[in-house]
């Protein structure tokens, strides 16, 4: 069935506006608005219905176009003594002729202007009734059409036009600064500041700094961040240490997530705070966090741990030690979890009768205080000296890429 036909069996059993009449169809012909589509639909209906090559007319037709509003079709009534009023449209309810575009721009003025918002890019999100989607969809679901667009896709796009012509923003369909939310029922309007993401590996080169809480590594970036004037700072790190272990060389990866930020340029962050030193901070978007997080137990790292020894250990101990975990299997028990991690390497350096300093090289992903110590690990340091071990210190040295 051609478009011509559907559109005719759609006036005739319900009232249809141009924008949705031509939004049933939006999918056929571009570089037209809904609007101009349905137009140009009845304009084709209203010249079938006049017949003029056998002086007919179309009378239902007729009748059904000027119920919709056409003007043509009530002017050619009216020259036959029929004067027909239009109807409010079936599934809009007239909501086109109502909405009020310049307000709803002036209104988001308005809100940029008090909140001091600086954005670079937006999105439009609509309100409506429940029942204007559902006779949206019961027009398409009688006549079988498919080529149809949404009404809120339609009021979107239109609202984010002025929007974007006015205040000189861009609009983006995947990753905007703001969402501005209009309740196209009422005119009321609202705004959704997107959070602001940025990447970076942080160095803690002091002591007892915690990951959250007090004097901590997030209160740190939170400082840093305080320049955005954001609602609130989040950090999502790769895996986590203590507070007492130093984090150095290149840093541990970490993405930092600032809630509804008033301004949006990332600051340069490469001084060091309380002992906390960002690296390499870029932009970064929601997925990240997803992926650094995935990855958190399969980046390898160097441990740099100062060892109290409960016994006495020759060199050729020591040896023996570092060869035994040379690509050695280690599995650990974290709460109901077992954990199977690889160790790379181990090099031991004696720093006086019982204290030593131990290299490994090894998988993340498991409690290096654990392997030291040998609770819940199997095999592990007390397990092949045959007496204990007390981990000191611990440094992370470098967390690959």
């Amino acid at each position: 069935m051609s478009i011509v036909e559907k559109a005719r069996q759609a006036l005739l059993k319900y009232p249809l506006c141009d924008h949705c009449l031509g939004r049933l169809f939006a999918s056929r012909g571009f570089m037209m608005s809904n609007e101009e589509r349905g137009r140009s639909i009845k304009n084709v209906l209203f010249m079938e219905a006049l017949n003029s090559s056998s002086g007919m007319y179309d009378e239902a037709l007729l009748l059904a176009l000027a119920r919709s509003g056409h003007r043509e079709s009530l002017m050619f009534l009216r020259r036959i003594g029929k004067d027909v009023k239009p109807q409010a449209c079936f599934i809009c309810g007239g909501l086109f002729n109502r909405i009020n575009l310049s307000a709803i721009v002036a209104k988001v003025k308005e809100l940029v202007n008090s909140s001091g918002i600086e954005f670079n890019s937006l999105q439009v999100g609509s309100i409506i009734d429940r029942a204007i989607i559902d006779n949206e969809i019961k027009v398409s679901t009688e006549l079988g059409i498919t080529s149809s667009e949404s009404i809120k896709r339609e009021l979107n796009r239109i609202i984010g036009k002025a929007l974007v012509a006015e205040l000189g923003k861009q609009y983006s369909k995947s990753n905007p600064d703001v969402v501005v939310k209009v309740n196209a029922m009422d005119g009321s309007v609202s705004l959704d500041v997107m959070p602001i993401y940025a990447e970076a590996r942080y160095r803690k080169l002091l002591r007892g700094i915690p990951q959250v809480g007090g004097n901590s590594l997030a209160s740190v970036v939170s400082e840093l961040m305080s320049q955005l004037r954001p609602a609130n700072t989040v950090i999502h790190v790769a895996g986590a240490e203590g507070p007492g272990v130093r984090v150095l060389g290149s840093g541990r990866p970490m993405v930092i997530e600032a809630d509804k930020p008033l301004k949006r340029r990332i600051p340069a962050m490469v001084k060091v705070v309380n002992g906390i030193q960002l690296l390499g901070v870029k932009p970064a978007n929601k997925s990240r966090i997803r992926e650094i997080k995935s990855r958190a137990g399969e980046l390898r790292r160097v441990y740099r741990v100062l060892v109290k020894l409960q016994g006495s250990v020759n060199e050729e101990q020591f040896k023996s030690l570092e060869d035994y975990f040379t690509n050695r299997q280690v599995t650990q028990l974290m709460g109901r979890e077992k954990r199977v991690r690889l160790i790379y390497r181990l090099k031991v350096r004696p720093v006086s009768s019982d204290l030593a300093e131990f290299l490994i090289d090894s998988q993340g992903g498991f409690s290096i205080r654990r392997f030291i110590n040998g609770e819940g690990t199997e095999p592990s340091i007390p397990g092949v000296l045959g007496f204990g071990a007390v981990p000191i210190e611990v440094d992370i040295l470098n967390i690959a890429d």
